[in-house]
């Protein structure tokens, strides 16, 4: 989670292997049922669900390779190979979180903040409160509910000086003694750095309920070590590699705001 955030916000879906796999979407919030009087006929004005189908992949990341001299690997006193799982997995979700973010879904997992609608629009280089509040009810109330802020840590740090009408800090700090999250508006988020900047055509926050982002896992990272490649320079290679995809389900229940172009 610490890497960004995406696999601590949305919902990860492991499995064995990779073949894609056509997940049905629904988004049936505008529809409700009908009161029936005594006798009423309950099949008459049908009014049917309208599934859609989105794709889940299974693309490869690699961590980059990784030397290490022998002398460096048997004069270590404690596990070198532990210590380069855990920095190659790093690199990992590092790189997942970019694109899990930001990625445009061509050949490449559809991020977030690409695949979200537009809840709300800004000036090119501020945010209001007001902003907040139209992101917010720019997503509906069944996923508000729900909610999460998304955003950077240069934004937080704007977003933290934000006062409502009567001069109070939007921003509420947690308690860490009950567990309880810092938040705005009631809300709690989570800092994602791969999220751009307060700026021009920048989408610099986003917020709903980020359940309806899937993130397709197959098995576990693979750490690989090859000791007779670099034989000649008497190096061992490390590698991590890891396949995963990501889609959101429902545009109307992430969002995100929108700077003006100037």
């Amino acid at each position: 989670a610490y890497y960004g955030g995406m696999l601590e916000a949305a919902r990860i879906f492991p499995t064995a292997s990779g073949n894609a796999i056509p997940w049905p979407t629904l988004d049936d919030t505008a529809n409700k049922g009908k009161l029936l009087g005594e006798g009423g006929d309950a099949t008459t004005d049908a009014n049917d669900m309208v599934f859609g189908t989105k794709t889940l992949n299974a693309y490869k990341f690699s961590s980059d390779l990784l030397l290490v001299s022998s002398e460096l690997l048997q004069d270590s006193a404690f596990s070198f190979d532990q210590v380069l799982g855990e920095a190659l997995a790093e690199r990992i979700g590092r790189i997942l979180n970019q694109y899990l973010t930001t990625g445009t879904g061509n050949s490449q997992p559809h991020g977030v903040v690409t695949a979200s609608a537009k809840g709300a629009d800004a000036a090119a280089a501020a945010i209001t409160f007001d902003n907040l509040i139209d992101l917010m009810h720019g997503v509906n109330s069944v996923y508000r509910r729900n909610g999460i802020w998304m955003f950077n840590d240069n934004t937080l740090k704007a977003l933290r000086k934000l006062k409502d009408g009567e001069n109070r800090y939007v921003w509420q700090m947690g308690d860490v003694r009950t567990g309880e999250p810092a938040t705005l508006l009631g809300k709690p988020y989570i800092i994602n750095d791969d999220m751009a900047d307060i700026g021009a055509s920048a989408k610099s926050v986003i917020f709903g309920d980020f359940s309806k982002y899937i993130i397709r896992r197959v098995n576990s990272i693979a750490l690989k070590r090859a000791d007779e490649r670099y034989v000649e320079t008497d190096q061992v290679a490390f590698v991590a590699f890891a396949r995963y995809d990501g889609e959101l389900l429902n545009t109307n229940a992430v969002k995100h705001l929108l700077h003006a172009s100037s």
